[in-house]
């Protein structure tokens, strides 16, 4: 055997505390194996009572857990302090009548010498009985051994169903049927251990049958069927015991039946089915009930059984139980179809709740034989995703199918909104739009509906663009004073105050355009858009940060969360930075209504709005949802674009209009806004002269338009400085992942953009191929080499931020250099970043492995992983989290830091084992094998590792 640095060690000087008994464990069975036997014996006896306790627990490839001699030898000397070292499974197939009598013996002897303590009692009962078993023990014995159990049991001061039961492998020693019925008599604890070992090998044969050897005891114990029927599943026991059997038992003795039917099949079932058929021909209404007050219980087994067997009222509770749950409506599709194509009037019973889950289970011809029952349905359910649900099937019938079934003609509001999507919808337009001018006339749908239907109408003419002018007004006046009644949801925004920022709208228009937000179910009604046209700019935008502002004083109270359809229309950049803080403050409380506020910024749509989705969807202050829907919304703006998500986050660093100038004018002076070139504002007059803010306004007049001046040059001010924040990880995740650019995009990107120019000055710049020469942008935006030579930037080149892991020698110290003499503060520090690969035997096709043996204690791990840009990943059985996640989005790469068991709550001192590092791509879900990342990746990746390794036993 090959000797350890901690072989000349003495064992009493290796630390034996919770977190090192592995090491201990190790050393000692390595001792074992180099014939050191007599120097463990002598540690063992004298060693500390905690540290024996933690070698009780310690695993691996340990000498005492393949070896039984070694084993017991170890067992002679820690029983007699009241422990067992760990052994392996297939150390009982070892055993033979020597080892269990010593083993017997070492027990007697250490209960003496305790005086049969009760802590004493429990560690045999726990951990030497079942060990006496071995193969060919007499069967006397076993009933020895297990009488001896109770009786330790019995000492430790329970009764025969308490205590400890381990004793399966003893139980298991008994090959005859008989012996294990013979011992169910003696206690309830030993029945359950040979009902459990009696269904391990019992025949696969008729369940009629299996059974019978037991029939006679069950006749003597009949209370042990009571209690163990489930775990019998014997239908005969549960018959001949129902009758004398209480009403909640019955319960209890038909839900195992009916667990019976999912379980089995073939003849088995029969059997089962043939019981219940008898139960529910003496008591069909009892078995009725127990279906509706455990619904849980209910298979499609049971379902198929009650259908074929046409138990009256058992057929009718059939859709009930079978439409109870939204997740199991489809397990039952080839029964609903059945019984619906013979039995349509069943459809009444469905529960219209979970309908929209059934309705795309139907055909075309039983939908069109059972929409009269449906229609019936929809009459009672305000559900959306019902009507979504139906106007979607309906579109494989005709229009005539609609109106034969009498939709049409029913008065009752859910009905007819169901009939207004299935007209919208509908394929069949000439056929459905007269039906659709027909309910608008006939005054039939609301406010809200009626915009949306005449929007729907009028889609593809002039008249259906929002129209502004007096006209209009006028018109749109009229259409609101149709609105009579309001909605109680605008009661807390129906002030003076807030109706007057609706101006040039009348309050009962303004009241009328809350009204339909409140009230509509499809978005925003085209009624409610067309009001809020008429507001000019500035006023829309006054009021969509006013109404934001409302919404998150209200805690985002869900009653007023249709505030928000409203704020949108309008809402510019000065609303951004209040949503960006409120996702940040309700992160943690509130991450439903932070995830409506992502939702809601990524609304406006603007430039700087996604860069602040951006910044949520990368933050570590926010977990789960929130940058999940950040991401999410991210997405889906590049889709609106027709981009990638690497091209539109490369598009979210907004200049603000500071590219082609902005003018502030307040009455007859303007003013020229100017970026510095560190990136602060000032303000340029006609005469040149520059400040930092707006002059002093004393004239009344120009009192409205310095205000707006003042709010705008502000917001840019703001913004800014947000936006330049965001950069720094932005750079640093493109300089990680080798981002590359053509010369012509970053020429539009770091050289003509007006703040990116300033930025990326304090950068350094690659060209790459097989000429790669490193720059800078100077600060007349040349570009410089570190010894100061101008470069030309060829027009094919590809471009990326420099990296020392991929530098020329020497290069690293030339940059630091060159940026000491130009005192250059760098964005991100691309000089000092980490340039060292991860050697060849740490990369696996799918890993890059960690140290070996690499353990780092929670809290150490927790803080150097968010250093590091990690966020915790999901919760998983446990509870555990497995692994630890880095996201960066623009590569579409995902790192994922596995380790071992690591509770979610913190437990200082605790070790987590570090495994390595696993990257996928979240664009595919495939793993990515680490030689194919860029050097900058995996040098990255093995640095983070190396931190982790130098927190090692700290």
């Amino acid at each position: 055997m090959t000797d350890t640095p901690l072989s000349a060690t003495p064992l009493a000087e290796i630390d034996g505390s919770y977190a090192n008994r592995d090491v201990l464990a190790g050393e000692i069975s390595l001792r074992l194996k180099n014939g050191r036997e007599q120097e463990v014996v002598d540690f063992l006896r004298e060693c500390d009572e905690s540290v024996l306790n933690q070698l009780g627990y310690a695993s691996g490839d340990l000498a005492w857990e393949t070896d039984a001699a070694i084993w017991l030898a170890l067992a002679r000397v820690t029983v007699p302090r009241g422990v067992l070292l760990r052994e392996a499974w297939e150390a009982g197939r070892q055993r033979n009548e020597a080892f269990s009598r010593e083993l017997c013996e070492l027990a007697e002897q250490y209960l003496a010498g305790t005086g049969a303590r009760k802590d004493a009692l429990i560690f045999v009962m726990r951990n030497i009985i079942d060990r006496l078993a071995y193969p060919g023990i007499p069967r006397k014995r076993v009933f020895n051994l297990l009488e001896w159990n109770l009786a330790l049991s019995r000492a430790a001061g329970w009764t025969d169903g308490q205590g400890y039961n381990s004793v399966h492998h003893l139980v298991r020693t008994l090959d005859d049927t008989a012996d294990l019925i013979a011992l169910s008599a003696t206690a309830e604890r030993y029945f359950e251990t040979a009902l459990q070992v009696f269904k391990d090998r019992a025949p696969a044969g008729d369940l009629r049958t299996r059974w019978l050897p037991w029939h006679d005891f069950f006749q003597q114990y009949p209370e042990y069927i009571d209690r163990h029927h489930s775990a019998l599943g014997d239908p005969a026991l549960i018959l001949r015991r129902w009758d004398a059997a209480p009403p909640t038992l019955r319960e209890d003795m038909l839900a195992s039946l009916l667990q019976m039917m999912r379980w089995y099949d073939g003849a088995d079932q029969a059997c089962v089915a043939e019981t219940i058929d008898q139960l529910v021909r003496t008591d069909e209404a009892f078995i009725g009930i127990a279906l509706r007050e455990r619904p849980y219980n209910f298979n499609l087994a049971t379902a198929t059984l009650i259908w074929q067997r046409q138990y009256p009222g058992l057929v009718a509770i059939l859709m009930p139980l079978m439409t109870g749950s939204r997740d199991s409506v489809g397990q039952y599709r080839e029964l609903v179809l059945e019984m619906l194509s013979s039995r349509p009037d069943l459809m009444q019973s469905a529960v219209a709740a979970n309908l929209d889950q059934l309705i795309p289970l139907l055909g075309a011809e039983l939908l069109r034989t059972v929409l009269p029952d449906v229609g019936t349905l929809i009459g009672k359910s305000t559900s959306k995703s019902l009507r979504e649900a139906i106007a979607e099937a309906a579109k494989t019938l005709a229009i005539a199918d609609i109106v034969q079934a009498g939709w049409l003609n029913v008065r009752n509001k859910n009905l007819r909104l169901a009939c207004k999507d299935l007209l919208i919808a509908h394929p069949d337009q000439a056929s459905a739009s007269p039906l659709l001018a027909a309910m608008l006339a006939a005054g039939q749908l609301d406010a809200a509906t009626a915009s949306s239907v005449e929007a729907h109408l009028a889609r593809g003419t002039p008249s259906a663009e929002p129209q502004t002018g007096e006209a209009a007004l006028a018109r749109l006046e009229t259409q609101a004073t149709g609105i009579k009644r309001w909605s109680a949801a605008i009661k807390p925004l129906d002030n003076p105050e807030l109706l007057a920022m609706f101006q040039p709208l009348s309050e009962h228009a303004a009241r009328a355009a809350l009204h339909l937000a409140a009230t509509g179910d499809d978005g925003l009604p085209p009624l409610a858009g067309a009001l809020l046209a008429q507001l000019p700019a500035e006023a829309r935008a006054r009021l969509a940060l006013h109404l934001v502002q409302v919404w998150i004083g209200s805690e985002g109270n869900p009653k007023l969360r249709f505030v928000l359809q409203l704020a949108v229309e309008g809402a510019d950049d000065r609303i951004v930075d209040l949503l960006s803080e409120t996702v940040f403050s309700w992160a943690k409380t509130r991450k439903q209504r932070a995830v409506i506020a992502v939702e809601q910024l990524a609304g406006i749509d603007s430039l700087y709005a996604l860069a602040r989705v951006l910044e949520i969807s990368e933050s570590k202050k926010v977990r789960g949802m929130i940058p999940e829907a950040a991401l999410d919304a991210l997405k889906a703006a590049a889709a609106r674009r027709k981009l990638a998500l690497a091209e539109l986050l490369d598009e979210l660093t907004p200049d603000f209009g500071l590219g082609q100038g902005i003018s502030l004018t307040v009455g007859d002076a303007s003013y020229r806004i100017v970026l510095q070139g560190d990136l602060c504002l000032r303000l340029v007059d006609a005469k040149g002269k520059v400040s930092k803010t707006l002059p002093a306004n004393k004239d009344d007049a120009t009192r409205e338009a310095w205000d707006m001046a003042s709010s705008q040059f502000k917001t840019i001010s703001a913004s800014l400085k947000a936006v330049a924040k965001l950069q720094a990880p932005r750079m640093l995740a493109a300089l990680v992942t080798a981002k590359t650019w053509s010369a012509a995009r970053w020429t539009q990107l770091f050289l003509d953009h007006a703040v990116l120019k300033i930025m990326g000055r304090s950068l350094i710049w690659q060209i790459q191929g097989e000429h790669a020469r490193s720059f800078r942008i100077a600060e007349d935006f040349s570009l410089l080499q570190a010894n100061d030579e101008v470069l030309a930037l060829p027009p094919d080149a590809q471009l990326s931020l420099w990296h020392p892991a991929s530098a020329r020698a020497g290069e690293a110290e030339a940059w630091r250099s060159n940026f000491a003499d130009y005192e250059i503060v760098a964005l991100i520090d691309q000089i000092g970043a980490p340039a060292a690969l991860p050697p060849e035997a740490s990369m696996s096709a799918e890993h890059v492995l960690a140290p070996a043996g690499l353990s780092v204690v929670q809290e150490q791990l927790a803080a150097t992983l968010t250093r590091c840009g990690y966020r915790k990943g999901p919760v998983n059985d446990g509870p555990s989290i497995d692994w630890h996640e880095w996201h960066l989005p623009a590569a579409q790469l995902a790192v994922h830091l596995e380790n071992g068991y690591c509770s979610p709550m913190m437990e200082l001192g605790k070790p987590i084992e570090v495994r390595g590092i696993r990257i996928w791509n979240t664009g595919t879900g495939a793993a990515v094998p680490p030689a194919s990342l860029p050097a900058p990746l995996l040098a990255t990746l093995w640095s983070h590792l190396q931190l982790l390794d130098a927190k090692r036993n700290q």
